[in-house]
């Protein structure tokens, strides 16, 4: 016992870094993809296919691993550091699912999926370890794969605490969560439709209508039956496995996690989430959309919201990169001027965001991974040398305001039938190029000595504090009016004034003394308050009524 400690402990200490780490679990996860698919003779159907197959596994890997660092952590409470490093060291188990399979099948194969069982069978194979026929569903492999592993646990446990009840405890909870994982539709579909309709109605039936139907996702049909689980199970784990790892960084690096989510700018973050909203509101309107409100599209909705806001904080990890001489004057609490994280990883976390945006569009619809790359590259040029756009007036704003219409088009795209913007009328393009031109310097209020220190000539560096803000607000206040008139629409034209007053006087008023209520680095939450009035009054003038 004390020969496998020392081991343990070894594996524990193990030197690895959030480079390595990411590494080596990518590198395990697609050698099980290449397995699965050498044994399969490489015999996928379509590109589309072994997309969302590969998408799937990755996601749900990454998934599982977060989750059962996260539940050994609060088990056995220890340090995760030590937990991650002794999963990652038995993680290759993964690789003999398909390996056992092909072997015992002598070359055929069994059909592994999940086990899609109703309610009153979940309980029976729960406590009859997934029942029997493990030909199809959760196969051989898997079962040999899910005892190995809970007893595995089960021994870190008892070595790690040497107490037998804490470590039946952990074998208990561990077994449960794999059995979970394995019959995950099945409990997915239980609290979608159990609730109507009861918990004893569901069947198998009513789980395969729900996950092996060919998956529509708002206009288009993704797959086909074969591939729709991989579809439905892969834009639900893109959805579980960010919130998993942020919870797992939680425990692991605190400081460094909630001092990168707060540099998020979440202003942004709720403007990007808007420009998304608005464009398939625009879709709705402009277009006779066939698609309806279901559980998948919802979910589909929440992708693309977190694929644009992955976009957007990648594309900020950018600009700090670059301007960490502006930031050591005017941002002098970002990760990286107070170095809380290193900027080897911190450029690491930006391209992995980068990776996920795209990744994830992708699940939804490939046109709006095209428009967030081409936001990313002018998030480039906007920040990056040799051109750093960002140092010219007029031209950095318009910049800004392009990346941000493409935001609104992916919306618009995703929500149009035709999947393009065709019937998005000219003048809301071109209100939302003008309008964002002109209003969006308001972020560089806050930053006035730093960009002058850096030679980065916004409005209010070349036209001071005063003069700067009057402009801002004034570009504010002309977008306001300019939407009466391309929107056609004279009964907003008294709203237009009263808030695009409003939003002047407000940045007028606003002090560098942050210890003021209306100050210039919370400036965008207090002009957001009229824009979402308006906003309201905008629809029911107009839509509505």
């Amino acid at each position: 016992m004390n020969k496998i400690s020392q081991i343990i402990e070894k594996i524990e200490n193990y030197p690895t870094n959030f480079n390595s780490w990411s590494i080596s679990l990518l590198g395990i996860i697609s050698l099980r993809i290449l397995i699965e698919n050498w044994l399969g003779n490489f015999s996928t159907d379509s590109i589309s296919y072994f997309f969302f197959h590969a998408s799937y596994n990755f996601l749900f890997f990454i998934f599982a691993y977060i989750l059962f660092s996260i539940l050994i952590k609060l088990l056995i409470e220890k340090d995760l550091k030590k937990i991650s490093n002794f999963l990652l060291f038995g993680y290759s188990i993964i690789l003999l699912p398909p390996l056992i399979d092909h072997i015992i099948s002598r070359g055929h194969g069994f059909f592994s999926f999940y086990g899609l069982y109703g309610f009153s069978e979940l309980i029976k194979r729960y406590f009859t370890f997934f029942g029997d026929n493990p030909e199809i569903g959760v196969t051989y492999g898997v079962r040999i794969e899910i005892a190995f592993s809970v007893l595995s646990i089960f021994f870190y446990s008892y070595i790690k605490t040497r107490k037998i009840n804490k470590s039946l405890i952990t074998l208990i909870a561990t077994y449960t969560v794999f059995f979970i994982l394995a019959t995950f539709p099945s409990w997915i579909t239980l609290a979608i439709k159990g609730i109507p309709s009861g918990f004893l109605s569901i069947t198998e039936l009513s789980i395969a209508q729900m996950f092996l139907s060919p998956a529509k996702i708002f206009n288009h049909e993704i797959g086909t039956f074969i591939n729709a689980l991989s579809v439905k199970m892969s834009i639900i784990y893109s959805l579980l496995a960010p919130i998993t790892i942020c919870i797992g960084f939680y425990f692991f690096q605190k400081e460094k996690l909630i001092s990168f989510l707060k540099n998020t700018r979440p202003p942004q973050l709720l403007y990007h989430g808007g420009l998304l909203t608005l464009g398939m509101g625009l879709g709705m309107l402009f277009t006779n959309p066939l698609w309806d409100i279901n559980f998948f599209n919802i979910l589909s909705f929440f992708v693309l919201l977190e694929a644009v806001s992955f976009a957007w904080i990648s594309s900020s990890v950018v600009n700090d990169i670059f301007d960490q001489k502006i930031d050591e004057i005017s941002n002098n609490q970002r990760p990286l001027v107070k170095k809380i994280i290193p900027v080897n990883e911190y450029k690491t976390i930006g391209v992995i965001l980068f990776i996920f945006s795209i990744w994830f569009s992708l699940l939804i619809n490939a046109k709006v991974a095209i428009l967030l790359i081409a936001y990313q590259a002018l998030a480039w040029v906007y920040s990056a040398w040799p051109l750093r756009l960002k140092r010219f007036p007029i031209i950095a704003t318009f910049i800004s305001s392009v990346a941000s219409t493409l935001i609104v088009f992916s919306g618009f795209i995703v929500s149009s039938p035709k999947q393009n913007i065709e019937n998005l009328p000219f003048s809301i393009i071109l209100l939302l190029l003008i309008s964002y031109t002109i209003s969006l310097s308001l972020k560089d209020i806050k930053d006035i000595k730093g960009d002058k220190n850096d030679g980065v000539f916004t409005i209010p560096v070349i036209f001071g504090e005063k003069w700067g803000k009057i402009i801002v607000g004034s570009g504010i206040f002309i977008s306001y009016l300019l939407s009466v008139f391309f929107l056609r629409e004279p009964r907003l034209f008294w709203w237009a004034i009263l808030f695009g007053g409003i939003s002047f006087w407000i940045i007028n008023y606003s002090s560098l003394d942050e210890t003021k209520k209306i100050n210039h680095r919370n400036l965008p939450w207090w002009i957001m308050a009229p824009l979402i009035f308006y906003g309201s009054i905008l629809i029911k003038i107009i839509f509505i009524q």
